[in-house]
């Protein structure tokens, strides 16, 4: 069964490689991508992914405040910030919001796709 992905990056330009990454792997489907938290977070619920792409810096609610959200009403979806900082408060007040891992945007593709299948192990 796939592994369901939501992506939420306002940055355009990542945001569609990341879609593109997700699309080469034949055991993940993209359920889409957004460029706010705002614009993301009642298509997650509705949708009820295995996996969140998070960044941490979005317009507006910011991916740590997402986070706790999507984790009130969906504990089990499974969220992975993306993040350019490597900064280590920003990640620890992720981790505490429930976020459940992070990587570093400027990993490579094969990190996040194993990111993606290590994070979800059900369904």
């Amino acid at each position: 069964m796939k592994k369901s992905v939501v992506v939420v990056e306002d940055d355009r330009g990542l945001r569609e490689q990341l879609v593109l990454i997700l699309g080469t792997a034949p055991d993940i489907k993209c359920l889409g991508a957004y460029v706010s938290a705002e614009e993301a977070l009642p298509q997650i619920l509705a949708k009820n992914p295995d996996v969140v792409l998070m960044d941490i810096k979005l317009p507006g609610m910011s991916g740590i405040q997402c986070v706790a959200e999507i984790k009130k009403s969906c504990p089990a979806t499974q969220v992975i910030m993306v993040t350019v900082y490597e900064d280590s408060e920003r990640i620890f007040r992720a981790l505490k919001a429930g976020a459940d891992g992070y990587l570093v945007k400027s990993g490579p593709p094969d990190q996040l796709l194993k990111a993606i299948r290590d994070a979800y192990q059900g369904g």
